[in-house]
């Protein structure tokens, strides 16, 4: 036998391996002293502790390792080849990343800058800043949150696997190149009415039959008029702002629904736990709000 200290030289490591390795059961000494606690080992387990070392090297597991100590030979060359094509899987799904790498962060900066520029241009309205008692060329924190809103939903659609779709004057376009495309060469610029969503989700776009009434405004004029009353939005529930508005009314203007989120944003910290806006004409010729939450 021999002992810890003369062991670890033996196979090239520190007795603190050897200790953690009797720990956990993997390579457990021949003797210990029970009045000593030295720890003795015999000279044939040094070929257990070469194969403990080379295959953790390989990246074998713990627990990997342990079914393969009472292995053969022709055993433990077949749990090496297992690995080595494990591993090259993982490095062709790692080519293939690298490959569309730098494809995907071109289409998103493009998405990004032609999104946000047609966004940015529809906001350019003085008359629905003037709903909010804003003045366009100092509210430089709105149009920031406006392009944060749309950045983080076009981040969410990409990271669930979504593909986007606009509907522009009743036509769909679906996919994020074909989208790039019509913004770029200017078809959507004219479109009256103009709807950016999920392909796969619509259901957003409706009010949830469970959401509560917090605040609620009737017949009024401007926006500007009652916005100082909402209650503070940073709560981590949804909030939903439902306006049924006049036809003459700026709020029916196509670029409402993202100047109002992103004022919510900016102003009541809105976005902590998302939210989201629906217009509708009123029948009776009056302009109502709800913010609902859930």
């Amino acid at each position: 036998m021999i002992t810890i200290q003369g062991f670890a030289k033996l196979c090239g490591c520190n007795t603190q391996t050897l200790r953690y390795y009797d720990r956990i059961g993997l390579l457990v000494p021949a003797k210990v002293d029970q009045w000593t606690g030295y720890r003795y080992y015999e000279e044939e387990q040094a070929m257990q502790f070469v194969k403990i070392k080379n295959l953790q090297q390989a990246d074998f597991s713990i627990e990997e390792i342990r079914p393969l100590l009472k292995d053969d030979e022709a055993g433990l060359a077949e749990a090496f080849d297992r690995k080595i094509r494990e591993k090259e899987q993982e490095l062709e799904k790692i080519r293939n990343i690298r490959r569309s790498y730098l494809e995907e962060t071109m289409m998103v900066e493009k998405m990004l800058k032609a999104m946000t520029g047609y966004v940015r241009g529809r906001l350019d309205n003085p008359v629905l800043w003037k709903e909010f008692g804003l003045d366009r060329e100092g509210s430089t924190e709105v149009t920031a949150r406006a392009t944060e809103l749309l950045a983080d939903w076009l981040t969410a659609c990409r990271n669930e696997n979504e593909e986007i779709s606009v509907s522009a004057d009743g036509q769909q376009i679906d996919g994020m190149e074909n989208i790039i495309d019509q913004l770029m060469n200017g078809s959507l610029d004219e479109a009256e009415n103009f709807r950016l969503s999920r392909k796969s989700d619509e259901i957003e776009k409706d009010i949830p039959a469970d959401a509560k009434t917090v605040f609620v405004r009737e017949g009024w004029d401007h926006i500007h008029e009652w916005i100082d009353g909402i209650p503070d939005l940073g709560n981590g529930k949804e909030k939903y702002f439902l306006f049924r508005v006049r036809p003459d009314s700026p709020v029916s203007d196509h670029g409402f629904p993202t100047l109002v989120l992103a004022v919510m944003a900016a102003r009541f910290n809105a976005m902590d736990g998302g939210m989201a806006c629906k217009i509708l004409l009123s029948d009776d010729g009056q302009n109502h709000f709800e913010l609902r939450e859930r």
